[in-house]
């Protein structure tokens, strides 16, 4: 078996707007932290959305999906050449937005990909970072509803490799007032059934004050047999690989020794620390 390193597959850099770095300075500073696998996975464009750059402050435009993948090429092949010791991986973070799933997947066939990563950041119109969108929730319940159905939608489509931050909606949308276990465990069996991993998230700590996902949907994920890997979600560059050592803690008190990642769309396994 294969020295363990952290992994560190949900990272993003300057072109979705709210992010630091270069490609090249995102997988310089996660070399000084200690990062030995690397995933580039920034917000992928809007393929499916008339206009290039609709929102040039949360993901890149679509004219700048080929650049973004050539860099990631170039700077792979310059680092390794130079002898930096780091396993750099080709990813994207995309949105998964019903409807829209014939123009993802054409775009998302690119072979230059190493994996996807899809995240549900809204639903009904709900956005989960963004309390402006919530004008008309008089009844939280739905938006929960729809967020956990929103995600099995998601494990389904075929489209992705990973889930990301799946219990997204606890850090800032309102409580909902009704037990949701019934939609959460359904989303699980979802999950396991579609053959899809799923990320501990770091990001949840800064948030939530926990990971994403919670310890209860880990848990109910191990032992249906999902897959797991882990990403800091990293914005700035002191949060790249943080909190790494915490969840391969939590992922061994769970039973689990390795962490999946992603070469060509295939998976790859890295033994715990």
């Amino acid at each position: 078996m294969s020295t363990p390193r952290i992994v560190d597959l949900h990272t993003h850099h300057a072109r979705c707007g709210h992010a630091e770095g270069t490609l090249e300075e995102v997988a310089r500073h996660a070399h000084a932290r200690g990062v030995g696998v690397l995933g580039w996975s920034d917000h992928a464009p809007l393929f499916a959305h008339p206009d290039d750059h609709p929102y040039p402050a949360i993901q890149m435009a679509r004219s700048q999906w080929p650049d973004y993948l050539d860099e990631a090429e170039a700077v792979r092949a310059r680092l390794a050449e130079e002898g930096l010791d780091i396993d750099l991986r080709i990813g994207i973070e995309a949105d998964y937005l019903p409807g829209t799933e014939d123009a993802y997947r054409e775009a998302l066939r690119d072979p230059r990909l190493d994996y996807v990563l899809g995240s549900v950041h809204e639903a009904n119109g709900w956005h989960v970072y963004k309390p402006a969108t919530w004008g008309d929730l008089h009844d939280p319940d739905e938006f929960h509803v729809a967020y956990w159905r929103a995600l099995r939608q998601a494990a389904g489509s075929g489209l992705f490799d990973v889930l990301s931050h799946l219990d997204a909606i606890k850090a800032m949308a309102p409580a909902p007032r009704r037990d949701h276990a019934a939609e959460r465990e359904a989303t699980l069996d979802a999950i396991a059934d579609a053959g899809v991993a799923v990320e501990i998230n770091a990001s949840g700590v800064r948030k939530a004050g926990e990971f994403f996902p919670a310890p209860d949907l880990l848990e109910g994920l191990v032992r249906r047999g999902v897959p797991i890997t882990f990403g800091s979600d990293a914005h700035r560059f002191e949060e790249l690989g943080t909190g790494f050592a915490d969840a391969a803690q939590l992922l061994r008190s769970l039973g689990r020794s390795e962490l999946v990642t992603f070469r060509g769309r295939r998976r790859v396994w890295e033994p715990l620390p």
